[in-house]
């Protein structure tokens, strides 16, 4: 690939066109019926050619990026506007030496660092697909590791250490913990209700609150604040119940649910052989 056209690139890069496809399926999976046809010059710019397969994969960001045109002449026409005049300021670019500045140097390593970033990725999931068994297990393994039990819980948040100390002794002189959540509490949101913040589970909070949580009977109110990156939490635990939990197949009817779990499963892969790559690598910081 010329100069030029990996500086096309980095411009798609930039302007998040290539970012955004690359948690999509591939060109060629999309448009598999043009993958099929051999590859042809559709454009050339002060000799730089445009492809047809540069075409498809540049149309498909698109739409990704901003959706399709639903007029298909027009769409063509505004496509091929697009490249080519990104191409010429590329070019006129790296004519002008741009690209030999340090600042954008700097920011072509980091763009195509992630366009690398992104190609590791998609390679990592494709040679190694995620199947309906290993939802299976990954679901079952996290049922297994789920608290279960959940909890109607008010907060009062605050942001030094003595003042929280100085609303946990108020409270245990019998102030209202409602009007004190209102009166007090840096979470506009909760406070206005009283520092209610509905039922919890595990997950759905930071896991210093929720270990708080967890060690408080119903009814009971913090008798030492909980530190958090949040401030300072006064916690009053008003309910507790069994956590309702999904039968496997009530879980995989549920698409966003699926999805999220299959997505937390790629980032593990990926998560597996960025430490295996670290164990392997020789790394210093300075």
């Amino acid at each position: 690939m010329s100069s030029l056209r990996t500086f096309l690139i980095v411009l798609l890069a930039a302007a998040g066109l290539f970012a955004a496809g690359c948690d999509k399926k591939p060109a060629d999976e999309a448009n598999k019926e043009a993958a099929k046809e051999p590859d042809k010059v559709i454009a050339t710019v002060n000799g730089e050619k445009i492809m047809q397969s540069d075409y498809q994969n540049y149309l498909q960001l698109r739409q990704q990026q901003v959706g399709p045109i639903p007029d298909k002449d027009k769409e063509k026409k505004v496509v091929m506007d697009e490249m080519i005049e990104k191409m010429l300021l590329a070019q006129y670019a790296v004519s002008s030496k741009l690209d030999q500045e340090p600042e954008v140097g700097s920011l072509m390593k980091r763009v195509r660092e992630e366009i690398l970033v992104q190609a590791v990725k998609r390679k990592q999931l494709r040679d190694n697909p995620i199947t309906d068994d290993d939802v299976k297990k990954r679901f079952e393994k996290e049922v297994e590791d789920t608290h279960k039990t959940e909890y109607k819980v008010r907060h009062i948040l605050i942001k030094e250490e003595a003042d929280a100390r100085d609303i946990v002794a108020q409270l245990g002189k019998g102030a209202k913990f409602n009007k004190l959540a209102k009166d007090k509490s840096m979470d506009a949101q909760s406070g206005k209700s009283g520092g209610e913040l509905g039922w919890i589970n595990q997950g759905m909070v930071v896991p210093e609150f929720f270990n708080a949580v967890m060690a408080m009977k119903k009814g009971a109110v913090s008798t030492e604040p909980v530190k958090s990156d949040f401030g300072w939490h006064i916690i009053k635990v008003e309910d507790t119940r069994p956590l309702k939990i999904p039968t496997f197949e009530q879980f995989i009817s549920d698409q966003r649910a699926r999805a999220n779990l299959h997505r937390k499963m790629q980032d593990d892969k990926v998560s597996n052989l960025v430490k295996e790559l670290k164990e392997k690598g020789k790394i210093t910081v300075n």
